[in-house]
């Protein structure tokens, strides 16, 4: 297993399993449900944590140096994240009431987590950064975003130029980097429905001679532009200092679970991350030259919304 901050793929060591327990979902429901009654169950997980929402003058900032780079031609997108922030912990009953909601989750989501030591991350990814198995090596590009709350006022997404430049601009990076494994086949774009969210999905495989290295693999695709910076030449650990990033860690992060002959690395978006002094949420936005200061933070609170949603706290 591998777990690394965005920022720093060498932050964390590889986690070797001992012992390995597979549940099925009805096995698993009913331990969480027998802890849950042996445990006083809370109202609800973090029901009463006051929440800090992210300024909406440092992402406006945000946007503005971006933008300025794009305008340069420095770069031609990147993706800025915001947290919304509370002083209260994840208690062991409340993570448990978290996992039991997350059973209900659609199979649109990948549901992961991890947590030792007072800190810990929890959620339900739509993306993956790649999934090797029997020869073959799958990815996606997950770029392009419209909250269900907006399609009445906006262009399907396929029609929608912005979120499509977006969109072609993930595509271009992942079949470049793919491209030195084989033969890339397409299929896409189409539009990915979740719960609170319409994506701009394209999947990708090609059929590998030999199997890879898995730690490789992570180390070539992290991060793509979905997440990241478009064109990679132009870095993107610059984002660190843009502000309201603090505590980023594994936002965005790879989230891999290695075997010997296949492989399974998600991209650690909407979830809830805590440790010892606080719990935060995160969102993120692709930022293009077409976009727009209301649209894309009325995005980033839909996102952050559908994380709240789908854990059972409170909205």
């Amino acid at each position: 297993m591998f777990c690394p901050d965005f920022y720093d793929q060498e932050s964390q060591a590889m986690w070797w399993g001992t012992c390995q327990n597979t549940l099925s979902t009805q096995e698993l429901e009913q331990l969480l449900e027998n802890y849950l009654t042996a445990n006083p169950r809370p109202d609800g997980p973090l029901s009463k944590a006051q929440w800090s929402e992210p300024a909406e003058a440092d992402f406006q900032k945000d946007l503005e140096v971006i933008q300025s780079k794009i305008a340069q031609h420095e770069i031609q997108k990147a993706v800025p994240v915001v947290f919304a922030r509370s002083k209260q912990t994840v208690t062991s009953a409340e993570r448990a009431q978290m996992i039991f909601n997350l059973l209900n989750a659609p199979d649109t989501l990948y549901v992961f987590g991890f947590w030792q030591n007072g800190q810990g991350i929890l959620g339900a990814t739509p993306e993956t950064l790649f999934d090797y198995a029997d020869g073959v090596l799958k990815t996606m590009a997950l770029a392009g975003t419209c909250p269900k709350s907006d399609t009445t006022e906006r262009q399907s997404l396929l029609l929608d130029e912005k979120e499509m430049q977006e969109h072609h601009l993930v595509v271009e990076d992942i079949t470049q980097r793919l491209s030195r494994w084989g033969d890339v086949q397409k299929q896409g774009p189409m539009i990915w429905e979740l719960p609170t969210l319409y994506h701009l999905k394209t999947d990708f495989q090609v059929r590998c001679q030999e199997i890879p290295s898995f730690r490789d693999l992570v180390m070539e695709f992290h991060p793509t532009p979905a997440l990241g910076v478009a064109p990679r030449s132009a870095g993107y650990k610059w984002m660190s200092a843009l502000p309201g990033q603090e505590g980023r860690r594994g936002y965005g992060a790879p989230f891999a679970f290695f075997g010997a002959k296949e492989a399974l690395c998600l991209v650690a978006i909407r979830n809830l991350q805590w440790n010892q002094n606080e719990s935060m949420i995160g969102s993120g936005c692709g930022v293009v030259a077409a976009s727009e200061f209301s649209r894309e933070w009325r995005e980033l609170f839909q996102k952050r919304l559908s994380v709240r949603k789908i854990l059972g706290l409170s909205v």
